[in-house]
């Protein structure tokens, strides 16, 4: 395979990566807004097909697939046109969907997660068909488009299509990333009982704060009474508020952020509430969460590695809590190192639950990521990023939760170097343009030495 001109065709296209991932962070995709979800799928398969690709939007606009080439074995690239939203936008130095381009930097929510890298993959694919070799295996962009969320879409697809042999996901970090973190969201409803209008006292009446299930918060707001009975029998209401203020962070390491729910609960302790539900709820937050690594509640990690492997701890945050009619509702997202036991996890949340005369809700999440460095593929990858980047491979641990965890022989990989700023789900979100290019370079040769062998990867 030609390295060089495959390097080549990526640098002569400098202007045009830059202009489609523009327009693609251009589009405003929350996860939970289906219509600006559809049209950035769509716009991306409008890409694939302006390279001569197969394209098609599959199971109602919940995926898409781009296609190059035949074989026996398939080569998978899973993306996501999802974002998370912006938080506070008045936080942001630039327009979070306006792609600016600032100091080598291209701004913009969902710049490094993961619109930048979608580009940067179909880039990678259309470079390699450039080199006029017909191609020995099958090349699938799988898009996704509720990755942020609850992954429907890939719980969908999984039971409706061949899935491929293996693959990559560009929504990590380099180099290869063959262990990953598992993630789980567990929601508490905890009932709330109206204080009786003859009790006096401070009381917290409502809770508010986070975004998204996956984002530490920013912001966290209570709403308190404090009622004063005269001794004429009447009845003096006062109403005011107090606001937890932290930094929006991927919530896959809360220890870059500061979390809002957990600066309230802090500050709340420190006045004498009346002992209400909302308040145990608040105090059992400032005593037991305080700690990311889960020691407040039992699911503390001794040892960070498996069979020799680095697999860090469990960590934990609380990343959305709301107040309803005759009840407070939070979600706690915890990313579990392997070799936690699942029922481990529900059993510290169900003694939670008792604490405070509250229920879990949900318990969803996706089992952590291992596969083993020997498999041909991988190393195939090894090898693409050395002889890109000049760099030694190292296998790694992902943080993070991505699509790896939807199939089986798929690790993350890209888009961020090492010593790289991490700026997924943060505000001022941006990739280096440098960076990007080198991206698809990286993928371009991985997949033109799977893609043109006549060996086999799996």
């Amino acid at each position: 395979m030609d390295t060089e001109k495959i390097i080549s065709y990526i640098e002569a296209h400098k202007e045009d990566i830059i202009r489609d991932a523009g327009d693609l962070i251009g589009i405003p995709s929350i996860s939970d807004d289906h219509k600006q979800v559809l049209r950035a799928l769509e716009h991306v398969l409008a890409i694939g097909r302006s390279m001569g690709f197969q394209a098609r939007s599959v199971l109602n606009g919940q995926a898409g697939i781009i296609e190059i080439g035949e074989g026996p074995e398939t080569l998978g690239i899973l993306v996501h046109v999802d974002v998370v939203p912006p938080g506070d936008a008045a936080s942001w130095e630039t327009p979070p969907f306006e792609p600016v381009i600032k100091d080598g930097k291209l701004y913009g929510r969902g710049a490094v997660d993961d619109k930048g890298p979608i580009i940067a993959s179909l880039y990678a694919m259309k470079a390699v068909t450039e080199l006029g070799i017909p191609l020995k295996k099958k090349v699938q962009m799988i898009i996704g488009t509720q990755e942020e969320v609850e992954w429907t879409d890939m719980e969908a697809y999984v039971k409706a299509f061949p899935l491929p042999d293996y693959g990559f996901t560009p929504d990590g970090k380099f180099p290869v990333c063959n262990i990953e973190k598992g993630v789980t969201d567990i929601e508490l409803l905890v009932p709330v009982k109206t204080p009786d209008i003859e009790m006096e006292g401070l009381f917290l009446t409502a809770i508010n704060g986070g975004t998204a299930t996956n984002v530490v918060p920013d912001h966290c707001k209570a709403s308190l009474l404090k009622r004063t009975i005269k001794g004429d029998g009447n009845v003096e209401e006062e109403v005011f508020t107090l606001e937890g203020k932290g930094v929006s962070v991927h919530s896959c390491q809360p220890e870059k952020g500061k979390n809002a729910i957990l600066e309230l609960s802090s500050l709340l302790s420190k006045y004498p509430l009346a002992d209400t539900e909302p308040a145990r709820l608040a105090k059992l937050l400032d005593r037991q969460f305080a700690d990311i690594n889960c020691s407040g509640i039992g699911l503390y990690s001794e040892n960070e590695y498996y069979e020799g492997e680095y697999v860090h701890r469990n960590i934990v945050s609380p990343t959305m809590i709301s107040t309803e009619e005759g009840a407070v509702r939070i979600n706690f997202n915890l990313r579990s190192a392997y070799g936690t036991c699942k029922e481990k996890i529900r059993n510290a949340f169900e003694e939670i639950a008792a604490q405070i005369g509250g229920s879990i809700e949900k318990f969803a999440g996706l089992p952590p990521v291992f596969v083993s460095k020997e498999r041909p593929f991988m190393k195939v990858f090894a090898e693409a990023y050395e002889t890109v980047t000049g760099l030694e491979n190292e296998f790694t641990l992902a943080y993070g939760g991505s699509y790896a965890k939807a199939m089986d022989n798929v690790v993350s990989f890209g888009p961020l170097f090492p010593g790289e700023e991490d700026t997924c789900h943060e505000v001022n979100e941006y990739i280096a343009i440098d960076s990007l290019l080198l991206n698809a370079k990286v993928f371009a040769e991985a997949i033109g030495r799977i893609a043109l062998s006549d060996a086999g990867f799996k």
